[in-house]
């Protein structure tokens, strides 16, 4: 069974809270034809084929390319984890209620992850048990809870209550175009891209992990993008340096964090299973954005067959108590 857990949607019907509020920070999607265009401050950011909305559409990709269940999360410039509380929270119910109808009409190929205003502590963790009873599997987060970062005491009951409900918390970077918000050093989209974004996912990893989430909570599961960022890269020298001031092993703290095989070239994602454990590297394409759907599926090609069923989809399916 193949399992494409990185996949984006954004669904139809929700709402122009920019035009409503007069604030154009907001995400706006808007259909036109066959292509999904999403705005933000008077911006299109991204542009989607149907696939992003239409499930029927989406299914006859799968069935075309031999996918067999996709997981759903919102596209990255739909986390509003920057905005007024009360209203991002109505934003991600809209965004959730969509998916959850995405997944209703194919239960059998499809499972979603929700999202949560983080910049609010218990507004998260009400909205986690919402996406949780609606049938969702997870929330994708973004890589801190507005200006707070993931081991920050006010998020700690979110993450606790995501490992109570069995709920994946998917860390997914917000970095877009060619400009890094916490940095002037990182310029243009290739740096932005290949630099920004993975780094941006390591700063988050590492306070979950350094920073008493994960060893709190061993149930807690967590899946980090993009192979991980830089974090994995990182961990040798992170882990010399950690021997001298803890006398807990970090292979300890990370043993509840998943990857996904969104690394573009085959000898990362070998490293990644060689590093991260065979059985915690999950196949993913970030469909259907164009930019690694072909590549990510090639890479699977050549592992030896038992490694090849874990990652493909047996991983993923532990992952998300499929």
């Amino acid at each position: 069974m193949r399992i494409d857990f990185h996949t984006h949607v954004a669904p139809a019907g929700l709402p122009d809270l920019a035009t409503e509020h007069g604030d154009p920070r907001w995400p706006v999607f808007r259909v036109d034809g066959s292509t999904g265009r999403l705005w933000q401050n008077g911006v299109e950011v991204r542009t989607v084929p149907e696939e992003a909305w239409s499930v029927s559409r989406r299914l006859e990709h799968m069935d075309a390319v031999g996918t067999d269940h996709h997981v759903l999360s919102p596209l990255p410039p739909l986390v509003v984890d920057w905005a007024d509380p009360t209203l991002a929270t109505e934003f991600c119910a809209r965004v959730n209620e969509g998916i959850a109808a995405m997944v209703a009409e194919a239960p059998s190929r499809l499972s979603g992850l929700g999202m949560v205003p983080l910049q609010d502590g218990a507004r998260a963790v009400a909205m986690l048990e919402a996406a949780h009873a609606a049938g969702l599997r997870g929330v994708q987060i973004g890589t801190r809870g507005g200006d707070a970062e993931l081991d920050a005491p006010a998020l700690r009951d979110f993450f606790r209550r995501a490992a109570e409900l069995e709920m994946v918390v998917f860390v997914h970077p917000l970095i877009l175009g060619a400009s890094v918000p916490w940095t002037d050093r990182i310029r243009g989209l290739p740096l932005a891209f290949g630099l920004g974004m993975t780094t941006d996912t390591a700063i988050a990893a590492a306070a979950l992990v350094l920073g008493g989430v994960t060893a709190e909570l061993p149930n807690l599961r967590v899946c980090l993008a993009h192979g991980g960022g830089t974090f994995v890269w990182s961990t040798p020298r992170t882990e010399h340096a950690w021997a001298m001031t803890s006398d807990v092993p970090l292979s300890e703290l990370v043993r509840n964090i998943w990857v996904d095989s969104v690394v573009y070239a085959r000898d990362n994602l070998d490293y990644l299973i060689a590093r991260v454990g065979r059985d915690r590297v999950v196949w993913g394409t970030d469909y259907p954005l164009p930019a690694a759907a072909e590549q990510t599926g090639e890479l699977l090609k050549g592992l030896p067959d038992d490694v090849a069923e874990q990652v493909s989809g047996g991983n993923a399916a532990h992952l998300l108590g499929l």
